[in-house]
């Protein structure tokens, strides 16, 4: 609830005290007059705290009693039953709004609530409507004990959020218990890039295995997601151009892209070579054959792209050590892609076309400007720029950081 504030009109205190329902301030003459060296203030205030909590006490008071069968029901069987297979939800999300919320999503809910909702005491024989946000509170305060990080905390307590106020929307509750509880402070690790010398690098390094650098290329050099190397057809490519337009999961298997996430790109050179390679080597080339197949009608695993990017960063001299220092993961080369472009000096509506981002927030995160630029040349742009002036005394480390210039694409 936000604090009450107190001002003077005409000589007499007077108080704004926030409703809640109405979702508005309302005026409340506190009767106290301003006089005194210090004008009563402090007294006005307790009033107005006073006056603040009453009124709240009162709107409690106000509400109906909760008669909802659904509301009665235990927390932890109405948060297992919204995350279910066929659940209510999540046929609406599929059928009503056409924004599916995938396997994967809904089966991490469910082993959040199996793992983490259903351990902790304080739940057990807690109803819908019995939900407080000191006991919410206590369940955060009993995951970090177990030494859950900030973030799984977070990803618990959305696996509870969302049901919650989905049944506070449906008016099942008469307030929503998750107001005014804050995320679990998390430190988010940055995903690492390749560098353009690293790119560079890996440009002039020979194919030993042309899947497998096709496998680093798609995402590196065309911003593809892994479902979408994945699920690549043969027939999404023609004139040199690749229509993404297919997403691979498991359980789900083909299916589209992510939500927006449609669009074509540009195969450049390199990347078109190796497409001509494997293709004269693949069994299977139809239209609706997968370019990177482990198997007839069957795309490669996520095993083999992971083990593809190790395998060709080693060729480079990025060994599995300094790759898990780095956190240079799959998802990395799409952020190199988008370093690389704005290095390249496009601009941001084409970078965002390419990579198919429909945020300049989220392009800006994809950006890795302190990896990817080359000192050296900012400080000859900065000496020239200010006329050789204090600029110039600026040295850079013996031994420091050196990038290479980006690849042209």
């Amino acid at each position: 609830m936000r604090s009450p504030t107190v001002y003077k009109h005409r000589g007499i205190w007077q108080a704004r005290i926030w409703s809640v329902d109405e979702k508005k301030y309302h005026v409340h003459s506190l009767g106290i007059v301003a006089e005194g060296k210090r004008e009563r203030r402090r007294e006005a205030e307790e009033a107005a705290r006073i006056l603040a909590e009453k009124l709240k006490a009162e709107a409690h008071a106000a509400v109906a009693p909760i008669r909802s069968p659904e509301a009665e029901q235990p927390l932890l069987e109405y948060v297992a039953g919204f995350w279910a297979e066929d659940s209510e939800y999540l046929r609406e999300k599929a059928l009503v709004e056409k924004k599916p919320v995938s396997y994967h999503h809904a089966l991490t809910n469910r082993q959040m609530v199996k793992n983490k909702l259903a351990p902790f005491p304080g739940f057990q024989g807690v109803t819908l409507s019995g939900l407080t946000k000191p006991l919410i509170r206590q369940w955060k305060i009993w995951l970090a004990w177990q030494g859950y990080s900030g973030r799984t905390i977070n990803g618990a307590m959305a696996a509870l959020r969302v049901p919650v106020r989905r049944a506070f929307g449906d008016d099942l509750i008469p307030f929503d218990p998750f107001v005014g509880v804050p995320r679990a402070p998390h430190q988010e690790k940055l995903r690492g890039i390749l560098r353009p010398a690293e790119i560079k690098k890996l440009l002039e390094t020979p194919v030993t295995d042309p899947r497998s650098r096709l496998a680093v290329y798609l995402a590196l050099y065309c911003s593809m997601r892994m479902g979408e190397v994945r699920g690549l057809q043969w027939g999404d490519i023609a004139d040199g151009v690749i229509h993404i337009c297919h997403n691979w999961q498991e359980i789900e298997g083909l299916k589209g892209c992510k939500q927006g996430s449609e669009g074509y790109v540009p195969m450049p050179r390199i990347v078109a070579d190796l497409v001509n390679e494997v293709h004269a080597k693949a069994p299977l080339t139809g239209p609706g054959d997968f370019v990177m197949a482990q198997r007839p009608y069957h795309p490669v695993s996520r095993e083999f792209l992971w083990k593809a990017l190790r395998t060709e960063l080693a060729s480079i001299g990025i060994m599995e050590e300094e790759r898990k220092k780095r956190n240079i993961v799959y998802h990395s080369l799409r952020h190199s892609f988008v370093t690389a472009c704005r290095v390249a000096g496009l601009t941001d509506f084409e970078t965002m076309t390419l990579s198919r981002h429909h945020d300049v927030k989220m392009l800006h995160r994809y950006t890795h400007g302190q990896e990817a630029i080359n000192l050296t040349e900012m400080r000859a742009k900065i000496e020239g720029g200010f006329g050789g002036g204090e600029a110039a005394r600026i040295k850079v480390p013996k031994g420091g950081v050196r990038f290479g210039v980006p690849v042209a694409t």
